[in-house]
């Protein structure tokens, strides 16, 4: 539930940067916080250069005119080091993708509970008709027994979060008990490290994997990277194209297989 406030100079970024600058940053709260890609609301506040003041080099940061003041309000309990991460791809991903220096990325993250929150029609629906999400059950007993070791390892999923629905958060759990290690690394290197690069972007993420799982036949794993796709904003159309393309390069059996768990998956409604 963030509500995101970005102030900047009017005359150093245009509409298309702050759009930019919107998505970008909100994949990285998607990712990161597990926060429901829909809960988008950011506001650019522009003002004139006589009302932006700022210091040029605090804390050995060399920033510019082009500096963005990013305030997010949203819920408690993420891990410091689960905010570290965040900062990092935040300001990664949005200097990468909108033309723009990390050091002019400055964010400020300011925690407030449930009940301060009313989206509408007079109601705090977070109290009154809460989500799915908030309510998240306990955590499972093998994982509780380990979380002491785990912690540092693992990115700490907080009761507010998505932790239990968010496709990322709950991959190698199916292994857990079997190989701990194997969930571990899942979730550790795979999705903490290897999809968190900036370098590609979720979605192009997507696209690669999808590409690999057709070509090799993997038909067991397209379901969760089908779901994973909706989520970084690939439609039903790109994925069908996807298989119609593949057929042609992985053989034709294979785009038909991932085309019938296609759609299982997501039927035309």
């Amino acid at each position: 539930m963030p509500l995101i406030r970005t102030s900047y100079r009017r005359d150093r970024h245009d509409d298309r940067r702050l759009r930019t600058c919107a998505d970008s940053l909100m994949e990285s709260l998607v990712h990161h916080f597990c926060v429901p890609p829909d809960d988008f609301f950011h506001i650019f506040h522009a003002l004139e250069a006589s009302e932006f003041f700022f210091s040029p080099n605090y804390l050995d940061v060399a920033r510019s005119e082009d500096l963005l003041v990013i305030e997010i309000a949203l819920g408690p309990g993420r891990s410091p080091e689960r905010k570290k991460r965040f900062y990092l791809d935040a300001a990664s991903r949005i200097a990468q993708h909108c033309g723009l220096r990390p050091e002019d990325v400055f964010i400020v993250l300011v925690e407030t509970g449930p009940e301060n929150w009313s989206f509408g029609l007079g109601q705090a629906q977070m109290i009154d008709l809460p989500p799915d999400w908030l309510q998240e059950p306990a955590q499972p007993a093998a994982e509780a027994a380990n979380s002491a070791s785990m912690d540092a390892r693992v990115p700490f999923r907080p009761a507010e979060s998505l932790a239990e629905d968010s496709l990322k958060n709950s991959a190698g759990h199916a292994y857990a008990d079997i190989s701990p290690a194997f969930a571990d690394y899942t979730q550790r290197v795979l999705f903490g490290e290897v999809w968190s690069d900036p370098a590609l972007s979720f979605r192009d993420r997507s696209l690669i994997t999808l590409a690999a799982l057709v070509t090799a036949g993997h038909d067991k794993q397209l379901p969760y990277h089908l779901r994973l796709a909706r989520e970084h904003g690939l439609s039903r159309g790109e994925l069908s194209a996807i298989c119609m393309h593949l057929a042609f390069y992985a053989g034709w059996p294979y785009a038909a297989s991932a085309l019938a768990v296609l759609e299982r998956e997501w039927p035309e409604t």
